[in-house]
């Protein structure tokens, strides 16, 4: 079975985590007190400085790891093209380590390795490992298609481009972006607004031309990263920053 996530933008759910240890890990499908029961991709920064995902189990199994890639917009990426190509068993090849034990690594279309599995003792192990990743895959999809609440979602405009919105839990728009060339670059344009959203500093409350007011959300370098909707008062404005504030430590980012 295939799970093309492009058909399930609507429903592709990262949410932030930020758990403590030596690596900085954001949990890719809900917030880290709520991942128990369901599968998710932990996506987190190397000691090396490169960024890495694992796709785990419900029962925190790792089942796919990835190769390192130089920003998190790559990681991201490769979490799409995961979720393009983990639910067809065409797409793993099972390979024999030079120990006798056996692993398999998941490829795109252009034999591009994407993923690749703990060490089995036995080939019908491994094998049985690819039934189990293709079901992972297939139950996070399942989960995230179910999902709602406050989140950010992930869609691509009439004009080729990206963008998102932070939706609250009752499905208003309170931030949108600006446009983004890959869809990889926009999900991660939704990191950079969860962290800067977070400082009342990097917000902007300004004057329409009609008199209605709105705020922007700036990055740590000056860029515009969200805008939002419009209100009948400078005040309202700040009210709605600091319902903005409020939202996005618990945030879905999708």
């Amino acid at each position: 079975m295939n799970f093309p996530h492009k058909t399930l933008l609507a429903t592709l759910i990262l949410a932030l985590g930020l758990l403590s240890g030596a690596c900085m890990s954001e949990d890719i499908g809900e917030s880290a007190n709520g991942i128990n029961g369901r599968p998710f991709f932990d996506l987190f920064e190397g000691k090396d400085g490169q960024y890495y995902f694992n796709l785990t189990a419900a029962n925190y199994e790792i089942v796919l790891s990835s190769e390192g890639y130089e920003n998190r917009t790559g990681a991201l990426a490769g979490v799409l093209s995961v979720l393009d190509n983990a639910g067809d068993k065409g797409n793993y090849d099972l390979r024999e380590a030079v120990n006798g034990q056996y692993y398999f690594v998941l490829e795109a279309a252009n034999g591009q390795t994407i993923g690749m599995s703990e060490l089995y003792a036995s080939k019908s192990n491994a094998t049985r490992g690819i039934s189990d990743t293709v079901n992972v895959t297939g139950d996070y999809l399942a989960f995230l298609a179910t999902r709602t609440g406050a989140r950010f979602t992930v869609f691509e405009g009439t004009n080729g481009l990206y963008y998102f919105n932070l939706k609250a839990a009752n499905g208003e728009i309170v931030l949108a972006s600006q446009a983004y060339s890959t869809e990889s670059a926009a999900m991660n344009g939704t990191f950079a607004v969860a962290e800067a959203g977070l400082k009342s500093g990097n917000y902007v409350i300004k004057t329409a031309k009609d008199g209605q007011a709105y705020f922007v959300l700036r990055s740590a370098n000056g860029e515009v990263i969200g805008t939002s909707e419009m209100y009948v008062s400078k005040s309202n404005a700040r009210r709605g920053r600091g319902d903005v504030m409020a939202l996005l430590p618990n945030v879905d980012i999708l």
